[in-house]
């Protein structure tokens, strides 16, 4: 039960917390892997405030900080500040103080509405534990044994598309909130082991729930489409 309120918590601020205004000021680029949504990173950094006065820094302290992107391990501004670096890569990045600490600030050292600096150094990444495919790769997996699970909405299917042979489970509704009886109307049509594709619109969503599953549930064979149903329009893709 633990584990299925965790699940809850993690899917729920993941599906309603992206946002894209942090500024990379400068990069030297990696050669490594590449940080994705859900790669556990493990990172050298040094943050300041606006004036350059440092409030704290990992190479100080002589240890690594290690996380999972898109979980809310960190504050927003990490989340998408550290997308498409790469191992061995370094990059400074301004963050707001909306996807910082916000208006009341942390502690004495960063006071409120404070915009943030931070250098930030990628040692190791390591990717997500669920797989992504492509459209393509899609095709193969409808021959195959894999259960395709739709978790659109009712009204994102009408006015799109629909896979054949997916099962519809919608997973969030339009405001993001999870549905808890999801679980139970999984269950009924996969079987623990199976090999199992979440397919959402855009392939946002169904990349957290892909997450969720692995990291929090710790089932296998999870893969999820990339790009969504609004890929596979793209690819001339033979809808029911």
């Amino acid at each position: 039960m633990i584990k299925i309120l965790l699940f809850l918590f993690i899917c729920i601020f993941s599906y309603k917390s992206f946002s894209n205004e942090v500024q990379i000021l400068n990069e030297i680029i990696g050669k490594g892997s590449e940080v994705k949504n859900h790669s556990k990173v493990s990172v050298h950094y040094i943050g300041k405030l606006e004036d350059n006065t440092i409030f704290d820094s990992s190479y100080d302290r002589g240890q690594l900080f290690d996380f999972q992107i898109g979980v809310r391990q960190v504050i927003l501004g990490w989340e998408t500040g550290l997308l498409g670096m790469k191992e061995g890569g370094k990059r400074t990045i301004f963050i707001p103080y909306e996807l910082a600490y916000g208006e009341s600030g942390a502690g004495s050292l960063i006071p409120p509405k404070s915009n943030l600096i931070f250098e930030i150094e990628v040692i190791k990444v390591i990717p997500p534990g669920y797989k992504e495919i492509d459209g393509y790769q899609l095709k193969l997996a409808m021959t195959s044994d894999f259960k395709i699970i739709d978790i659109r909405t009712n009204d994102e299917i009408i006015n799109s598309n629909k896979i054949p042979g997916a099962i519809q489970i919608t997973a969030f509704d339009k405001n993001g909130n999870f549905f808890p009886d999801f679980f139970d109307k999984y269950k009924e049509n996969v079987q623990i082991g199976e090999k199992v594709v979440f397919v959402s619109q855009n392939g946002d969503i169904s990349s957290i729930l892909a997450n969720g599953f692995v990291e929090q549930l710790k089932q296998i064979n999870i893969y999820h489409l990339k790009d969504g149903v609004s890929g596979l329009e793209n690819i001339n893709f033979n809808f029911e």
